[in-house]
Order: C-alpha cells, then structure tokens, then sequence
C-alpha cells in the first residue's frame, strides 16, 4: 500500500500535525503515534519507514528546523529520492517563523520545490491525499508531456515581458489574459511569468474555477482553499459582513500569498471580468486598495476582454488578449504531436489535417488523438469527423462512449457540478473503476482537472451545455447516491473544512430541497444557484420566489452584480407564474434584461403585440440578443406566424446545431411554410438531427415531427395518425403529442380524431402546462369544423384581441373558411 512519510517535529503535534494524521487516517501515513512502538523511535525504525514510503511530507517550522531527528530525516529521503525509492517529496511550510528562503532548508529543497505555507492542517492533510492518489493512479505519460508544450505566442510573450520590465511602472498585482477557452490563456501566463522569473516553478499551474454566480463570500471561500491563513470561524456568517470586511480577507489572503511568492491562478468565466466587458466593482475596488506590495499575486484566464474604457487607469491591471494560433503555429504544434504519438502521415495527408485546424490547441491535440486510436476509420472521414468538430464538438467528444451507459452516466453526473473534487466524486462512486476514466476524459477533453493538485474535475462548458439543452438526466441510482451524501454532509460541525466545493455545492442541494440549514452557513449565491437549478430544471418555481424573497431581505450586504442575478431569476419565476407582481420587480433591473424580462412576461400573458415591441428594442443587443430571438421564434410561432419565425429559426439552428429546441423549432416553422414538400430532404435532416441527440425529449420530438411530416409532406392521414398515436402510447399524460394529434385532424378535417385528442387534453390539462389559449384553439377549430363560425370565433375572441391586426385577421380568416368548407 502507497504510504506517506510525516517527517516533523514532536513540538508541532499537538497543534498541527496529529490533526492532519487523524484526517489522513492510520492506513495512509507513517507517522509515529501510529506505527512506532512507544517511547524514543530508534533510528532503524525510522529508516524502515522511510524504505514503505512513496511520499516524505515535511512539515517545516522552527522547531522542525532545530529538531536533529527532522534533519536526518532529510537526508535519508534525499538518499531514497535519489535512487528512485521515494517518489514525491512534499515540504510544507507550518510556521509563520519560516520563509521559504531560509537557509537552514537544505539548498536542493529550497531550489527544487515550491515552498508554500499551509496553515490550516485540513488543507494539508487533502493535499496529501490528493498526492497519494496521484502517485496511485499514474496519469497517461503522454498527457503531461502534451501539457507542457507551448508553441509561438512571439509576439505576446514580448508584450508581457516588456510591461513586467517597464520601470516607469510598478509592477501589476493582477495578470488578466483574455480569449476564447481553450486558447492558451493559462499557458501564455505561465510562460510569461516563467520568461520574467515572475515564478521559478516549471509545471504549469493548476487554477481555480470562478463562473458568473460567484459572489465575493464564495471568492474568500475558494481562497481559503489554499489555507495559506487560518481563519478560525471568522468566515462565519459572510451573508451579514459589509463589503469592507469581506475585501480585508482577500487583503489579507493577498499579503500571505505575496510572503509566501504563491501566484494564485483563475479560470474566469464571467465573475472577475463580466459579460459587459467591465471589472466585477468588489474586486476592483480590492484590487484598487490593496497597497502592501506590488508583485503579481492574482492570474486569470479570462472569458471576456475588459473594454478599453472600462479599464482602471493604474499600474495594479496589467491586461492582455490571445487569439487563436496562427497557420505556422498550428502546423509547429501538430507536428510535435505526431511525433509523440509516433503516428506516420504522408505529406498531403499532414497538409490536408493542418488545413482543417482553426487554431485551437484543443482541435490539434483531437486530431492527433483521433489519428493515434482510430485505426478502424478511413482517413477522408477522419477529415470529415474533424471538419465538424467546431459545430459538433459535444457530439463528437461522446460518440466514443456510445454504448458504454457507465460512462455516460458518470458524464451526465459531472454536469450537476460548476466544479467538485475527486474527494467528493469518490464519495458517490467507486474509486477504482472511475478514477482511470477520469484519467481518459481529461486526455479526450471531455474534462479539466483544475485545483491546487488537479484534484478538481470540471466538466468541458459544450459538453455541459449540451447535456443541459437537451436535458438528458443521470440514473436514479447515482442521483439517490449524490442526496444521501449531501445529507451527511450538511449534518457535519466542520463544513468550512471541506473543500468549497464541495461546501457550495451540498449547501445549494439541500437548500434546493428545503432542509433546514445554519444562518451562518449561507451566503448569497447559494440562494442564487439553488434558483437557477430550480428554474431550469423544472423544480417548484414558487420555491424560487421564496427564496428570492429571503435573500433580497438581506439586500445591503449583497454586492450589486450578485443582486442583479438574484433579481432577474426572481423576476423569470414571477412572469412564468404570471404574477403581476413582475411589473413592480422588474423596474429594478435595468438595460436590456429590463426590456427581455417585460417581453417574456408580455409572451406567457398572450399580449404578443406588446412582447414583440420589446424584443424588437433588443434583438441585436450584444449580451441578450440570443434568447431575444428565441423567444420572437415562440411569439411568431404561438400566433401561427411561420414564415415571420421561420429567418430567426433558421439562425438559431445553424448557430447551435445540437439544440433540440433550435431543431425543432426550425422544423416546425418550415414544415408550415408553403415551401414544405420542396424542403422535404433538409425536413428529414432536421429528424434525423433530433434522434441523434438521443435525449428522451428529443426522440420524442422526432416521433412528433416524423407524424407532422407524413401529414404535410406525404400527405398520408394514415399513416400520420398511426405515428402520433404510437407516440400518445409511448409517452402517455404527455400533452405535446395529443395537440399534434389536434393539428393533423384539423388539416384533415378529421372530427372525430380532434374530438377524441381534445378530450385526452382536456382530462390532463388540470395536471399539465397547457395553456388555455391552446385549448382554446381546438376547441375553436372543433365548432369551425362543424360549420359553426360565430361560435368558434367567440371562443379565441378574448386570446386575439392583443395580437397585432394582421394575425387577428389572418386567423380569423382561416376560421371562417374552415367553417364554410364544413357548413351544412
């Protein structure tokens, strides 16, 4: 068994390094209290300690440093590491006392280590566990090697190097390169720092995770992460501190991370930098204040770029833009692959590969990876596999683990979490079957490892945005086992001891679902992570008003951008419930989501006419203009509208081709047009797109859209009704097959049929999300079918009135002749 070494000082026992052997348990360590016989531990039992061990953990403080015994053991391990008997060593600094440039620490530890303090024995004792399973479970060599390679970037490297060296100017407290994912923005960073001796360390670091929900209280908790300081219980009851308090933790993060030379690195995804292009105001305002060092302490990969305007005028910033890589670049790049890979290509074939490449490094590390495992595909549709690799990435990265439902179910898993550690993934499945796949997804890019030791697992945003869209759900086995785990956890006296992650996420989850929950635990993006997952999932939507309710309670507290957020999901749940309340809510949401949020409530009231104004205001807004559209596709569609719908639809598909919604919207406005029957082969394309997403609503929509298509394409009353009745049976007290069983009787003037679908419709509607405008429409066509025009016409009265002239007339005038064709 894979052991740790605990090499430390008797005097540090009490206070830090018993603690850490307790949380790291007798199985994983050797460490006195556990494997010596009592009294003096003989040097020879040292030794045979050290001969079982892979990892020597050296606790380093003054008293470790005067301790006889610590510094041979030292020497014994760099005897052992020399000769390949120890893997790892892994020193930590645990007393204030220490700096990592003390010369009492042996030369090659102080010249070949990064010496950081961790003060906080739960963070140490993680980081240990995170290092031994490294060591268990070798990565695939290959990938690491594929890691550390960095190609061009010339020009960029000599941008940073030229500000890092302008004496005009202090140096910058914060790092920001910005660009696409995937790009290279940690690498370049890395390497700049590397190149200015900004950092000594060669391996590229491992960073934390910031999506646009995060608040300043979860910024402190993720610092806290490192355990570069001790806070005790001070970060209790974040929720109720002023912004002052909360920007002197990070001050006070930011002064240890500075004596200890610790860079601290950040994927951002729109909560540094958000999509407005502007500087989160709270970090701003304690990057601005900060004036104990200038040195850089804070990198980030940044989402967005920080318009020219929006940029502070000081020193502290320094910001830089990355693009793609450029044709040479991706040539250089593939062409190391290849020859790691040792795979052989011809020069056409190497031509042909390399003219397919857009510049991300993720696309050249596919290809290469595609080549060296695929040996059963031909190269032209390797070509074309890798051709559709922008618009079809999420499909693409998974068709490898069609079949394998363990998998996939592990995949759909990882997408319930922004970010989790492998402590908690491993809580939830078993460690030895998933940790290899974890190894395979981070090679295939379906995953990131992230964290101080890569010990964070986060889910590629395409492949998560894909699974959302679509909706596809994990097992009810792995669900069950996510719940059971959440509730232990909340029960536990030492939350702040878990990794945030894992904090934020079982905090959310039991908030979700109503559990009584410590005051001093919550902050405010708990409250608003719990609402978007109940919006978006489908959960009580009434829930997300209450807890919009009691988070704005504590409004003064809560900084501006958290707030907004928190507003608009309140503001979304109010309008789908129809409230009126939204009218008076919505006014403290300014911009363009004021206008988004009025349009919608103004669509789910039936006032189309009004909810079109709106979006019309904001369809080619920067930030909002893409659900803008999709919400004109429902306006136009809901009043019959297709050819009006038909442009937006189109684009919506074309932009995003794995969106079922998209599909079937596109579908379902082209279907209706007068063009149907010439557009019949990209009609099945568009069915055929829908089954290949393979969620349960998509094959569904497909069954639905197979009907449709024999009644407007082929005509056949048939075999139309013979599909969507296959479908009413398959998904039965499911309203959307039953109302396309009411389209095409009323396209055959089929009474009967309308009738027996609009009953079924009629008996769930109580218990479904129909709307009465629908209803209202069979139930119209039914007396239209009948001949009955005045009658039918009286019925959607009251729902037309809002819409603008021409729908009123176009629908009444297909009403009217519906019932003169069947008047008797």
């Amino acid at each position: 068994m894979i052991k740790a070494f605990l090499s430390h000082s008797s005097k540090d026992k009490d206070h830090y390094v018993r603690n850490v052997a307790n949380w790291l348990g007798k199985d994983d360590i050797i460490y006195d209290e556990y494997t010596f016989e009592e009294g003096e531990k003989p040097l020879d039992e040292i030794i045979e300690g050290l001969d079982r061990t892979e990892i020597f953990v050296l606790f380093l403080s003054e008293n470790a440093l005067k301790s006889e015994w610590v510094i041979r053991e030292i020497s014994e391990a760099k005897i052992r590491l020399d000769s390949n008997q120890i893997s790892k060593i892994f020193p930590i600094i645990i007393d204030e006392k220490v700096q990592y440039t003390d010369d009492r620490i042996p030369d090659w530890l102080r010249d070949n280590y990064n010496l950081k303090p961790i003060k906080r024995a739960c963070i140490s004792a993680r980081r240990i566990h995170n290092k031994l399973r490294e060591i268990s479970w070798k990565k695939h060599p290959e990938l690491k090697i594929r890691e550390s390679y960095f190609v061009g970037r010339l020009r960029e490297l000599d941008q940073f190097e030229e500000r890092i060296h302008d004496f005009a100017k202090e140096k910058p407290t914060v790092l920001i390169c910005s660009g696409i994912h995937g790009v290279g923005r940690r690498s370049l960073l890395h390497e700049g720092c590397l190149k200015t001796n900004i950092s000594k360390c060669a391996h590229k670091p491992s960073a934390i995770f910031l999506d646009r929900n995060v608040s300043i209280e979860d910024f402190i908790l993720k610092l806290n992460d490192f355990g570069l300081l001790d806070f005790e219980d001070s970060l209790e009851s974040l929720s109720d501190k002023n912004i002052e308090t909360k920007i002197s933790y990070i001050h006070q993060i930011m002064e240890a991370a500075y004596k200890s030379k610790e860079l601290i690195y950040f994927i951002d995804d729109g909560c540094l930098v958000n999509y407005k292009r502007e500087l989160n105001s709270w970090f701003e305002q304690a990057i601005s204040s900060y004036q104990k060092s200038n040195f850089p302490i804070f990198c980030i990969a940044s989402k967005y770029k920080v318009s020219f305007a929006a940029r502070p005028k000081t020193d502290s910033f320094f910001f830089q833009e990355i693009n793609e890589l450029n044709a040479v670049e991706r040539k250089r790049f593939f062409s190391q692959l290849a020859r790691l890979y040792e795979f052989e290509l011809t020069i056409p074939q190497f031509d042909d590969i390399c003219n397919l490449l857009s510049g991300l490094p993720e696309q050249v590390t596919f290809a290469a990876d595609m080549l060296r495992e695929d040996n059963q595909t031909n190269f032209a549709n390797k070509l074309t596999v890798l051709a559709d690799y922008n618009s079809e990435k999420a499909a693409i990265l998974l068709n490898k683990y069609e079949g394998n439902e363990s998998t996939l179910d592990f995949i759909r898993m990882l997408s319930k979490f922004e970010v989790i550690s492998m402590e908690f993934i491993f809580s939830v499945v078993d460690e030895e079957e998933f940790y290899p796949i974890i190894e395979e997804l981070a090679a295939e890019h379906i995953i990131e490892l992230i964290g101080l030791d890569g010990d964070t697992v986060r889910l590629n945003d395409i492949v998560r945005d894909y699974i959302a869209r679509n909706r596809l759900k994990i097992s009810q086995e792995l669900e069950q086992r996510i719940s059971e785990h959440v509730k232990s956890t909340i029960e536990r006296d030492d939350l702040f001891e878990l990794d945030s992650s894992e904090f934020i996420f079982s905090i959310k989850e039991a908030l979700k679902d109503g559990n009584n929950i410590d005051d001093k635990f919550l902050i405010p993006s708990h409250y608003l992570r719990c609402m978007k997952d109940l919006y978006y999932n489908r959960g009580s939507l009434k829930r997300v008003i209450e807890l919009g309710d009691l988070i704005l309670a504590k409004k003064n507290n809560i900084d501006q951008s958290a707030l907004q957020d928190i507003r608009y999901y309140l503001c979304l749940a109010l309008a789908k419930t129809k409230s009126q309340r939204l009218l008076k809510e919505v006014n403290l949401i300014h911009g363009e989501e004021h206008h988004f949020l009025l349009g919608f409530y103004y669509r789910l009231q039936g006032r189309y006419k009004d909810a079109l104004e709106r979006f019309e205001i904001i369809k080619n807004s920067k930030y909002v203009a893409a659900r803008c559209k999709r919400e004109i596709v429902q306006v136009y569609v809901q009043m019959e509208e297709y050819d009006k719908a038909l442009g937006y639809a189109k684009n919506n598909y074309e932009d995003n081709r794995g969106n079922q919604f998209h599909t079937q919207a596109y579908f379902n406005c082209l279907i209706n047009t007068d063009d149907a029957k010439k557009n019949k082969d990209l009609l099945r394309e568009l069915i055929d797109n829908l089954r290949t997403i393979k969620s349960e609503q998509s094959i569904e929509m497909a069954q639905i859209a197979e009907a449709v298509f024999e009644a407007k394409v082929n005509d056949s009353e048939s075999s139309a009704f013979d599909k969507i009745k296959d479908c009413i049976l398959t998904y039965p007290g499911n309203h959307y097959p039953l109302l396309t069983a009411c389209d095409i009787a009323i396209r055959f003037y089929n009474i009967e049929e309308l009738e027996s679908a609009l009953e079924r419709l009629l008996e769930i509607s109580a218990n479904s999300h129909i709307s009465q405008r629908s209803l209202n429409r069979y139930k119209a066509f039914r007396q239209a079918l009948k001949g009955h025009e005045r009658k039918a016409l009286e019925i959607i009265k009251g729902d037309i009135e809002r819409y603008p002239e021409e729908s009123r007339q176009r629908i009444t005038r297909i009403i009217s002749d519906l019932s003169n064709k069947n008047r008797k």
